[in-house]
């Protein structure tokens, strides 16, 4: 009976996997065939074909010669650098907070948080720019990312790992005469490593995927991240789907070294708040 309970699940299961695989992979597989076909091999139609026939790497050169990729990729590496680092710093400081200090007003602040997390950006997008207009950050790199320095899912990932430290740990430390600062630094942070490397990701990944914002704050072109910087490949080469699909592979290689640096970490991170959480 239970080996034909095995089977039955493995009919189920496998064919769900394949699915889900599919379903991610087969986007970017087809992205990087479209990148790689040569000028005489349609790129659009249905079904068209996945493998080129003749491939090549042209694609790739006329979107790093018609527009400065290499300088909106650098542009993007360095919002997402700040980005990742704020989100990191800040939510890890706000999370320690809400955790492990007892202060008037904390439930209420968390709870006015967690509302906030449901306010879609655009809501404050015209009272933000007035902002940072009013700051003198409009057209510059750090006018981009003050206004997202940190994210609410970053605040609540750091304040539920804090939370999951016995209190007996920060105890023993005091006995031994550690101060706050040196409880937070040397027990409380080496301890939720693993969902610092899930803050750094997601905050890289949030910021390396900000389009309205830079579109809306920016008016020099050459300031533009590369999710700006690559539409005018879509109205330079409306028609030509190859280079428009080059210049995204290039878009994705950034943010993907990130999560492949850190993989152990994130999964570490994920998995100790399915343990513990």
């Amino acid at each position: 009976m239970s080996a034909q309970i095995g089977t039955r699940e493995k009919l189920i299961r496998w064919p769900l996997m394949l699915l889900a695989v599919a379903t991610v992979l087969g986007p970017l597989l087809w992205q990087v065939g479209t990148a790689l076909k040569s000028a005489g091999e349609s790129a659009v139609g249905f079904p068209g074909t996945l493998l080129p026939q003749h491939p090549t790497l042209d694609n790739f050169a006329t979107a790093f010669t018609e527009i400065p990729l290499v300088r909106y990729v650098l542009n993007s590496v360095a919002i997402s650098a700040m980005g990742m680092t704020t989100n990191l710093v800040l939510a890890t400081l706000t999370g320690y907070a809400l955790a492990r200090i007892a202060f008037r007003g904390r439930s209420l602040y968390t709870m006015l948080l967690l509302a906030t997390a449901v306010l879609p950006f655009e809501v404050i997008l015209v009272s933000t720019m007035l902002v940072t207009r009013d700051l003198g950050l409009n057209d510059t790199l750090l006018g981009v990312v003050l206004p997202q320095a940190v994210s609410i899912v970053a605040i609540f990932v750091m304040r539920q790992a804090f939370l999951r430290i016995p209190d007996e740990l920060a105890e023993a430390a005091a006995i031994d005469g550690a101060g706050p600062f040196q409880v937070f630094w040397h027990v409380m942070l080496p301890s939720v490593r693993g969902s610092l490397a899930v803050v750094a990701v997601l905050g890289f990944l949030d910021s390396w995927d900000h389009f309205i914002w830079p579109l809306v704050i920016l008016s020099d072109p050459s300031k533009y991240p590369v999710n700006v910087g690559v539409q005018y490949l879509s109205g330079t080469f409306s028609a030509d789907q190859r280079v428009i699909s080059a210049a995204a592979i290039v878009v994705m290689i950034p943010p993907l070294l990130v999560y492949f640096l850190l993989q152990k970490q994130v999964f570490k991170g994920l998995a100790e708040g399915a343990l513990k959480g």
